[in-house]
């Protein structure tokens, strides 16, 4: 067996792996592209109809008592650690992201 034939050999063993991975990493796209169509988004009137009220509450801003409660949470939690000063609450906003839990 000579030189040549060794890297045609090695040739056509890589030019086969790669190309089973790359047809196998299609196949899993389209399996993902067809679940994203089954399972996607829901009508925008289904969505609608399955809003909480609470959501409405959300959306005029976030309680003063609340805010008082998390500036005294990070205050002692400054505290404990001695970081304390200069730490002043100046925005606090409402998360933009959902909970899965």
């Amino acid at each position: 067996m000579g030189l040549g034939e060794i890297f045609r050999t090695a040739l056509l063993y890589t030019l086969t792996g790669m190309g089973t991975v790359f047809c196998v990493l299609m196949f899993i796209s389209v399996c993902i592209w067809l679940l994203g169509l089954a399972c996607g988004p829901k009508k925008e009137k289904e969505a609608a109809a399955e809003k909480p009220p609470a959501a409405a509450e959300a959306a005029e801003g976030i309680r003063p008592e609340v805010i008082a409660a998390v500036t005294a949470a990070i205050h002692q939690h400054l505290k404990e650690e001695g970081t304390e000063e200069g730490y002043v609450v100046r925005n606090v906003r409402r998360a933009t992201w959902r909970h899965t839990s």
